[in-house]
């Protein structure tokens, strides 16, 4: 028995990348049976060739199995000098086949521990925690790595995933992504926040993950393109790649990607597809990023804190706006202050969660504090605008 099968979604443009095929699997079984994928230009022509009358086709297939096959993970290590038991912790998963998805992200990675090593080497920089990298089966490396030592885990202090790095966005199209931990975004998707063609479900405030993660890896995006026509976006969160392991585990993670792409999981994702400045670019990002927060001082810390402040005012003050209009279209005014109470609440926990990097840095009570009460005087003042 054999399937001939066509499904590609209608970003993948199969109307114009008409010798597209998307690669896919079918269950192993004992029972004898293959499956084909084929491409637009190839079903047109079966349709074709059926509309005519009857169709015979001869089909060889070739394929081998390697049942006992050990799936490894490789882990980079570099330790820290006062806490090394603490970690951050990246992932780029290797097992599937394109250039973009995601050999880049294996690429870029391999480059950041290069670097990292070198950096630590010649004492240009000095890491107070842990620095990891691995690559590995999607998810389930990932996942293995959390699980199978419960006091490893506890010191994973965060967590990013490096999945399609890589795009030269003028062939692919879509753009630099960060996917942030789950907040208010993922469960009122509205104004300038959308989620990717990807998809993901509307999620619940019980589901919520305040931290400062999401804003400071967006900001240091943010600095990378400085004086450069990068572009760099967010959307709410979805799942599917490594940092999926890590929020299960309750430990802040958020992912790089690109997306669309309309060579995602085809034939076409090939070396002409990536773009070395972007590799370089998320590369950049992502190490500076880590390094930060492994060598975070009072200093960097406040102005951390200073930088979620920011963003939290920005987010009230833009709900504050969406929800009047929102008001006038009809929806109710509790409707829209519980969305702006979700947001103030999400953003009290994430200056809270700054308190991750003590013991080497403390940040008083009362500038943690300070911030909330500022946000609250904010929130107050927008709430009265209603």
């Amino acid at each position: 028995m054999g399937v001939l099968g066509y499904s590609l979604a209608d970003y993948l443009q199969p109307e114009v990348n008409q010798t597209s095929i998307q690669f896919t699997s079918i269950p192993w079984s004992t029972e004898p049976g293959w499956a084909i994928a084929l491409s637009y230009a190839a079903q047109a022509e079966l349709r074709q060739a059926l509309a005519a009358g009857d169709v015979t086709l001869n089909v060889t297939t070739d394929v081998a199995w390697t049942p006992d096959a050990e799936e490894l993970t490789v882990v980079a290590h570099i330790q820290g000098e006062t806490l090394p038991d603490e970690q951050f912790v990246f992932s780029a998963h290797i097992q599937e086949p394109g250039a973009n998805d995601n050999a880049s992200g294996v690429g870029a990675q391999l480059e950041m521990a290069r670097v990292a090593a070198e950096l630590v080497r010649q004492g240009v920089v000095s890491l107070d925690r842990s620095l990891v990298f691995l690559w590995g089966q999607e998810i389930r490396s990932t996942a293995r790595y959390i699980q199978q030592d419960s006091t490893r885990a506890t010191g994973i202090k965060w967590g990013i995933s490096l999945d399609m790095v890589g795009e030269n966005t003028e062939i692919t199209g879509g753009t630099f992504l960060v996917e942030k931990m789950p907040d208010p975004s993922a469960v009122w998707t509205r104004g300038d926040d959308s989620h990717t063609e990807w998809g993901g479900r509307p999620l619940t405030l019980e589901e919520m993950m305040p931290h400062y993660l999401n804003d400071y890896i967006l900001n240091r995006a943010r600095e990378t393109a400085q004086d450069s026509p990068w572009l760099v976006g967010a959307n709410p969160y979805e799942g599917g790649s490594d940092h999926v392991p890590f929020l299960r585990a309750d430990i802040p993670s958020v992912l790089l990607w690109h997306f669309t792409d309309q060579f995602y999981h085809t034939d076409q994702d090939r070396i002409d597809k990536v773009s070395a400045e972007e590799l370089a670019r998320v590369g950049r990002t992502a190490l500076v990023a880590a390094l930060g927060l492994l060598s975070a001082d009072a200093t960097s810390t406040t102005g951390i804190l200073q930088e979620v402040e920011r963003a939290a005012e920005d987010r009230l003050r833009v709900e504050a706006l969406l929800g009047r209009s929102a008001v006038a279209e009809g929806a109710s005014i509790e409707s829209q202050l519980e969305i702006i109470d979700a947001w103030t609440d999400w953003y009290l926990a994430a200056f809270q969660s700054l308190r991750d990097l003590e013991p080497t840095v403390t940040l008083p009570d009362t500038v943690i504090i300070g911030a909330g009460d500022g946000l609250y005087m904010l929130r107050h003042r927008l709430i009265e605008s209603f």
